[in-house]
Order: C-alpha cells, then sequence, then structure tokens
C-alpha cells in the first residue's frame, strides 16, 4: 500500500472518530447552548433593545437577549442565561444602558436563595429603569407644570376679579394699620418710658459727640491723605468697576434677549422646551446611535499567528490571520501568509555519450527536471458559516478560490479539517491543491498543528508541523487596555 493512501485512510479514520465524539459530547450536554435555560419577561417598550443583547448581573455578562417578539401590545424579551446563575423567587429585570448614549443590556436582580427557585414558564417581574427617554420625559412634564402656574396666575390676577381680589388685600392692609394705631394708644406709658431712656441716651452722646467729632475729623484727615497718595490707583479701580457693571448689564440684556426667544419657541433649545415633535426627533435619533454603537458593541474580534515547519523542503511557513464576527453562527476571515510554495522546473539539456553499436560518440537530449522553493506572501480572505460543530468557508485561498470544511469540538480547541483551493491545472501542478489540517489547543491561546499539504500533487507533497496563538476578543480588549495605561 502506498504511503498517500495511508496517510489519507489515516485521516479518513481520524475525521470519523472526530465526528463520533463531538456528537457523543453534544449528547452529553457539555457546554454550548445546551448549558443554557431560557427565561421570558414583559416590557411596555424596547426601543434600542435587539438580540444578542448582554444579559448583566452586577455588571458581569451571565447571557443574551434570545428572541424580541410583540404580544398583546407588549414587547415579550426570551433571554437566554446561564445555568449556572441561579435565579430565585423575588427575581426582577429592567432595562439599563451603558453612558446616555451607549448599549443598552437587560439588568438582571436574581433575588435571594431564601425565596425559592423562580418558577417555570413564569415571566421574570420587570420594572421601568432610568433611561434618557424617561429623563425628556420628565422635562417635557417640568414644562407643561411651569406653563400652568403661569396660566392659574394670570387667571387669578388678571380681570376684573383680579382688582376685586387686590381692593380686598388693600382694605386687609387698612384694617392692619387701624389695628397697629390702637395698640400703640394702649401702650402709650411705656412708649414714654422708651422716650425717656432715648432722652436720657442723646444726654450722654450730647456729651461724648465732640470727642467722637474730633476723633472722626482725624479718621477724616487720615482718609484725605490716603486718597490723595493712591488717587491714579482709586481713578484706575473705579473705572474697572464701572466698565464691570457695563459688562453686566450688557450680559442681562443678552439673557432676557436669549429667555425671550427660548419662551416664543425660537431655537434648538426654544423648539426643545415648547415643541414635542422635536423631543419626538431627538429620541429618534438617540435610540438609531444607540442602535448603531450596539451592532458594533456586539462584534467580535479574534486574532491568530501560526507558524509550520514543512518536512520535504525543509522550509517554514508563517501567517496572520483576523476573523471579524458579527455573530456568532458566522463571521469573516482575513489572512496574510509567507509559504514557500514548491515548484517543479523542467529543462532539456543535450549530451554526448557512446553509441553502444557503432562506438561512437552521438548527440542525444536529456530531459532534467528539478523542483525549487520560492517564498512568497499571499492574501485570503473567506467567509464562515457555522453549523452545529462543522464549519463551512468558501472565498479567496491563498491569491486563488477555494473553500474547505472543519470540523470543531472540546470547545472548539480541537480542530480538524480539509482545504481545496488552486483548480487550475499546470505543468508543475496537475490537480488541485488539498491541504488536510488538524491542531489542539492545550493552554489558554497556545495550539499546535499538524497535517499534510498538496496530497493529490506527488511532486508538491509534504508534511507540516508548527504552532500557533490564538488571541478572543475579551483578551485583544486587555491587551488594549495595558497599552493605554502604560501611556
Amino acid at each position: 500500500m502506498k504511503l498517500e493512501t495511508k496517510v489519507g485512510l489515516f485521516f479518513t479514520g481520524a475525521i470519523i472518530l472526530m465526528g463520533v465524539l463531538i456528537f457523543r459530547t453534544e449528547k452529553l450536554e457539555l457546554g454550548g447552548k445546551r448549558n443554557q435555560s431560557k427565561q421570558f419577561t414583559y416590557f411596555d417598550t424596547v426601543a434600542g433593545l435587539s438580540p444578542q443583547s448582554k444579559v448583566l448581573v452586577a455588571g458581569v455578562s451571565v447571557g443574551t437577549v434570545h428572541e424580541i417578539a410583540l404580544e398583546g401590545g407588549r414587547a415579550k424579551v426570551t433571554l437566554s442565561i446561564s445555568k449556572d446563575v441561579g435565579i430565585y423567587g423575588d427575581a426582577t429585570v429592567s432595562l439599563g444602558s451603558i453612558g446616555i448614549l451607549g448599549e443598552k443590556f437587560v439588568d438582571l436582580e436574581p433575588g435571594h436563595s431564601a425565596k425559592g427557585p423562580f418558577p417555570k414558564d413564569t415571566p421574570l417581574p420587570s420594572k421601568a429603569g432610568i433611561s434618557l427617554d424617561n429623563l425628556m420625559e420628565s422635562l417635557s412634564e417640568i414644562s407643561k407644570n411651569v406653563k400652568g402656574v403661569t396660566q392659574a396666575l394670570n387667571e387669578s390676577i388678571g380681570g376684573e376679579q383680579g382688582r376685586q381680589k387686590i381692593d380686598e388685600i388693600v382694605d386687609n392692609i387698612r384694617v392692619l394699620t387701624a389695628e397697629f394705631r390702637s395698640m400703640a394708644q394702649e401702650n402709650h406709658g411705656a412708649i414714654d418710658h422708651t422716650m425717656a431712656n432715648v432722652e436720657a441716651l442723646s444726654t450722654d452722646l450730647r456729651d461724648r459727640l465732640p470727642k467722637l467729632a474730633q476723633q472722626f475729623e482725624a479718621v477724616g484727615k487720615n482718609l484725605n491723605g490716603i486718597l490723595e497718595e493712591n488717587r491714579p490707583e482709586l481713578k484706575g479701580v473705579i473705572s474697572d468697576i464701572r466698565k464691570l457693571a457695563q459688562s453686566f448689564q450688557g450680559s442681562a440684556e443678552n439673557i432676557k434677549v436669549l429667555t425671550d426667544r427660548i419662551n416664543s419657541g425660537q431655537g434648538t433649545i426654544g423648539k426643545l422646551l415648547n415643541d414635542e415633535t422635536t423631543v419626538k426627533k431627538i429620541n429618534d435619533a438617540v435610540d438609531n446611535v444607540n442602535n448603531l454603537l450596539g451592532g458594533f458593541g456586539k462584534m467580535d474580534f479574534r486574532l491568530d499567528m501560526n507558524a509550520a515547519q514543512w518536512s520535504k523542503r525543509g522550509d517554514s511557513q508563517s501567517g496572520l490571520g483576523l476573523e471579524i464576527a458579527p455573530s456568532p453562527d458566522y463571521w469573516y476571515a482575513l489572512g496574510f501568509d509567507s509559504t514557500p510554495d514548491g515548484k517543479i522546473n523542467q529543462s532539456i539539456q543535450l549530451i554526448t555519450q557512446l553509441d553502444p553499436v557503432t562506438g561512437k560518440p552521438v548527440t542525444v537530449p536529456q530531459s532534467i527536471k528539478w523542483v525549487t522553493t520560492d517564498r512568497t506572501f499571499t492574501m485570503s480572505a473567506q467567509f464562515a458559516k457555522r453549523l452545529g460543530p462543522a464549519v463551512f468557508s468558501a472565498g479567496i485561498v491563498e491569491n486563488t478560490g477555494g473553500g474547505g470544511v472543519e470540523l470543531r469540538g472540546l470547545d472548539d480547541r480541537l480542530r480538524l479539517g480539509i482545504l481545496a483551493y488552486d483548480f487550475m491545472k499546470r505543468d508543475n501542478k496537475p490537480n488541485p491543491r488539498y491541504r488536510l489540517t488538524s491542531s489542539y489547543q492545550f493552554w489558554k491561546g497556545a495550539y499546535i498543528q499538524a497535517g499534510v499539504q498538496d496530497i493529490d500533487n506527488k511532486d508538491l507533497r509534504t508534511v507540516f508541523f508548527g504552532a500557533g496563538l490564538r488571541w478572543k476578543d475579551d483578551d485583544l480588549k486587555k491587551m488594549v487596555g495595558l497599552a493605554a495605561s502604560a501611556k
């Protein structure tokens, strides 16, 4: 049996064994979506919330929004929550957002274990959270209340009834002064005693006033001297005070013009406080920005760096890959590789040799063929779709069209796949190129890989071994955070 056949049978058996292990693992419900439970709740409005939005407990992500549907005039929100999170009888949910324009999420309060587990097939109680929409509604209600107060004052004071009320107030003041006059007459003796004390005080002051006058005169002379010495500085201070007063007067006039424009509904702020249509437009714009930012927030990025040694040609391959995943079940993959791709070269030379019959020298052509390696940089751009444990991909593979399938298991740490590309026939490559790959991630992002390149082209076929590193979206965010803090 040929070596190629043995290698093909070995990897075919490995693929079948891998498939059996993956399906048995799925039946045992280890990891994946089987480790999540479904809960649902109702909200009056879920503006800005979308499927795949996060479910947080104390700021920690424990699940996602699985589905949003309309039921009985209210929004029914189905949540996919990890079974590791206990949900008890007094659990509640509310809507929240990260900052004013941040991504919306569902805030889960799991409750207390003393209340017992939350009953199945029962909606989680929801409560209103603090949001920009609620704030704008509160401002609108305050504006309506202010308008109501001014209207009430106008109705209370304006017109004939208001004049009558003012007359009543004047009459009350007249009665009050008459009562004060009566009180003064009743306390006439006390007032006389007070006047006598005042007279005694004035007599005392008559004796002291000359001395006080002399002291004030001396102080006045001292002040005159100080003013004479500092007259230029005082003039500058007075001039500055006059300019400041003029500035305040101008500012007051500008503020009055601004408030008049706001009250009449002119300008952006005036429309905001007086026009309900403007408030609705602002709310719609904020929701659109939230949806846009929420979409970027849910997009995951994964980075892959790897290198492998080609056994047949004694050269190496290195690569850098980037995966952009808008959703867990599909993503876009970009790759840049430096690959020692083999090329078969052939030439015909004329050589002289002796004719075995005649014994004379004759010239005959001889074909010489050799394999060389040229290090080139290639680019790949593929679309990948996941269906259970299988990942299908298609697009540009090392500057040519191609596609492949990969089986994944053990939380994507074990991978086994085949890739087909470069279907054009050439003298040095009569058949399409097939690459059989396998990898195992043994510690965090580190993994080892092995496989066979150019299975169907004998002159190019080689076995390769290598290793690499994978970074997930959370790892990249931590690295960016460390780089920013280092600055």
